[in-house]
């Protein structure tokens, strides 16, 4: 009985948390903050800090500082498609991000 009710208990936290474990094994965290960065606000790459393009999926600490290194050579970015002129950026890695990627 005793655990019949404990587990009645976890069950309904559980579904007040609304998790859905099988999507959170299968994501990345990264991704996870993407799509919630994506619903709240995109990330500027003209003006975000390391610590905001960290955020973008595929991207780590020194791919962000060479973004912010190439803006500040040579000045901002025209389109998104300009960021694969930043060493180690691909079309890949831009196509994952298009949508939250701004100007």
């Amino acid at each position: 009985m005793k655990h019949t009710v404990i587990t009645a208990l976890f069950a309904a936290a559980l579904l007040s948390l609304n998790i859905n474990i099988a999507e959170a094994t299968t994501k990345s965290p990264q991704v996870d903050v993407v799509q919630s960065q994506n619903q709240h606000h995109s990330i500027n790459i003209n003006t975000a800090p390391v610590q905001e393009l960290v955020l973008l999926n595929g991207v780590g600490e020194s791919k962000a500082k060479a973004i912010i290194d190439y803006r500040t050579s040579h000045g901002q970015f025209d389109s998104i498609n300009d960021l694969a002129k930043v060493k180690g950026i691909g079309t890949k890695l831009i196509e994952k991000n298009k949508g939250v990627i701004t100007l």
